[in-house]
């Protein structure tokens, strides 16, 4: 299979991010626009042409690819080299753990293209896919919606640790368009610090909330998974609010102590109490703590939780 990763766009990749930190620094430091213009894939070009074995995409009879005027064309996606080089930096990986990352991309993708009532990827040769045209369907072939569904699946299986350092520090900085977006660091305000102005350009704050943004969708994914398919053990977030209030009302503890025993914080607290949407509240600590913890300390039995949740809802409703 054709790859595109190799020690020289890894170190390619190094040096659009460190001119990338630049740019940033002066446009905090605001600088004149004149002196301080937007980057563009010419930019990136430059940087790609230093390195003598970093070639484009090659095509039928070994003629260069070029990007296509459609978006439909499916690729080739320049800047996704970057972000294959941009993942390997930020997830510490070598060339060859990036390669089968890069590979598994481009199967999924290629199966699923397989998969249309007209299929657009030739899978003939399973070790290297191709287009109908005939050329090679890469990871540059690959758009960004699916690829960001991908990545973040398969990094699930390959590095679970790194997911929110890749997050914060690739796909939470790429803009959406797999042909024209393009990679826009955040400006911070002077003294906040970079991990790193080459491998890893965020702050510790922007993995940390890459991180909660992580455990958010995975609650909210538990909690339907909750609802669907185990409709029993479900209780909806309006009854999960009146138990608080009717465990809080007993004066076991104060909400002070309440929100330490279940880990959130004051603000986490009160806007699941005064959330109204479905979503954000699935996705609270709150409503997946509490219960539990209310539970415990009325020292309730399994087989009893439901009716004993019940009984505490008929009493708040009084009150």
């Amino acid at each position: 299979m054709i790859t595109i990763i190799t020690e020289e766009v890894l170190e390619a990749s190094r040096e659009m991010n460190r001119r990338d930190v630049q740019h940033a620094e002066q446009i905090r430091d605001g600088q004149d626009k004149e002196k301080c213009p937007a980057l563009s894939q010419t930019d990136d070009d430059e940087i790609w042409a230093k390195y003598e074995n970093i070639e484009g995409l090659k095509g039928v009879d070994g003629q260069p690819l070029k990007l296509s005027g459609s978006c439909y064309s499916y690729g080739p996606y320049p800047r996704n080299r970057r972000i294959l080089a941009d993942i390997a930096l930020a997830a510490g990986w070598t060339v060859e753990k990036a390669r089968i990352l890069e590979s598994r991309c481009v199967n999924r993708s290629a199966k699923h293209m397989n998969s249309f009532p007209n299929a657009l990827v030739d899978l003939s040769d399973p070790n290297q896919p191709k287009m109908k045209n005939g050329r090679p369907f890469t990871f540059q072939n690959v758009s960004w919606s699916s690829l960001r569904t991908y990545l973040e699946h398969d990094m699930r299986e390959m590095g679970p640790t790194k997911i929110a350092v890749v997050k914060a520090a690739v796909l939470n900085l790429y803009e959406a368009n797999s042909k024209t977006g393009r990679k826009k660091l955040p400006v911070y305000p002077r003294g906040t610090k970079r991990i790193s102005d080459d491998a890893l350009p965020v702050s510790s704050a922007d993995i940390e909330r890459a991180q909660e943004e992580l455990d958010k969708r995975e609650r909210y994914i538990k909690a339907m998974r909750t609802e669907l398919f185990d409709e029993r053990a479900f209780v909806p977030p309006e009854k999960v609010k009146l138990r608080i209030k009717f465990f809080l009302r007993s004066g076991k503890m104060s909400e002070e102590e309440f929100r330490k025993a279940i880990d959130v914080t004051g603000s986490e607290y009160e806007m699941f109490m005064k959330e109204k949407k479905k979503r954000p509240q699935l996705e609270s600590k709150v409503f997946h703590n509490a219960p539990s913890f209310i539970s415990e300390q009325m020292r309730e039995k399994p087989a009893k939780k439901r009716k004993r949740a019940e009984a505490d809802l008929d009493v708040a409703r009084l009150r």
